[in-house]
This record gives C-alpha cells, sequence and structure tokens, in this order.
C-alpha cells in the first residue's frame, strides 16, 4: 500500500506537503521537496502491501508501522539538496544504549532505497512484511 500520512496530520498528503516545499523560493527548500518526492514514489512502487504510515517534523518524514503518532519510531528519511539521508531504530537486544540509531546517507536513489529496506528489516518495525523477505 502507498505510503500514508498519519492521519493526525490531516491538512495534506505526503505529496502535498513535499510539492509545498518543491515550490519554495530557496534552492535548498527545492532540493529536498524534489528528492524526498521522488524516495516517495519509489517507496509507493516498491511496497504494494507494506503498511508504512508517515508524519512530518519540518522536513524530516517519521516511518511508523501504525497509524498512531504516539507509535514507535522506527526509521527516519531526510534529503538535502543532492543526497539522501536515513536512520533506523536499533533494537533493544542490540542497542549501545537507549534508544539508539544507525544512520547512513548516499547520493543514488536506488541505493536510498536499498538502505530504506535494510533500515525497515534491521529495526524490527515491520517483520511480517513479505516484501522484505526478497
Amino acid at each position: 500500500m502507498p505510503i500514508k500520512r498519519n492521519t493526525d496530520q490531516k491538512s495534506k498528503t505526503l505529496t502535498e506537503f513535499y510539492t509545498e516545499v518543491k515550490y519554495e523560493s530557496n534552492v535548498v527548500s527545492k532540493g529536498i521537496g524534489t528528492l524526498m518526492l521522488n524516495w516517495i514514489d519509489r517507496i509507493n512502487k516498491e511496497f504494494r502491501e507494506t503498511e508504512i504510515w508517515g508524519l512530518t517534523s519540518h522536513y524530516h518524514l517519521i516511518l511508523q508501522n501504525r497509524n498512531d503518532y504516539t507509535s514507535k519510531t522506527y526509521v527516519i528519511l531526510t534529503t538535502g539538496m543532492d543526497e539522501y539521508h536515513i536512520e533506523y531504530l536499533i533494537p533493544k537486544e542490540s542497542e549501545p544504549w537507549e534508544n539508539a540509531f544507525a544512520k547512513g546517507s548516499t547520493k543514488s536513489l536506488d541505493t536510498a532505497m536499498k538502505m530504506l529496506k535494510t533500515a525497515m528489516r534491521n529495526s524490527k518495525g515491520w517483520q511480517q512484511s513479505t516484501e522484505l523477505k526478497t
């Protein structure tokens, strides 16, 4: 299923939100909006069954496995002008301290998608997803 914005943020869809960012007057926002829209489009194409809910906080896209803004944050996506950034929650049994996150970045959307799938698997937020098993 396409990534959906948490219903507590009702004013705009994720696509509408990042489209507005893309058309802001400064060059940085244009880059951020464009890359995030590209990433959301790929997520929608590659995850047809997996339930992914998104919350926006500033330009960050917080991914959760339930439509509940108080549920655990498993993955955080951000973009720069020409780079994709990802963070994921390290599961309790592996964390070096409470609520530790692993993070990385890339300039390639293909690599960003591989990183996203790794983050979703490693965070254990989408253990039932058959799309992550391949």
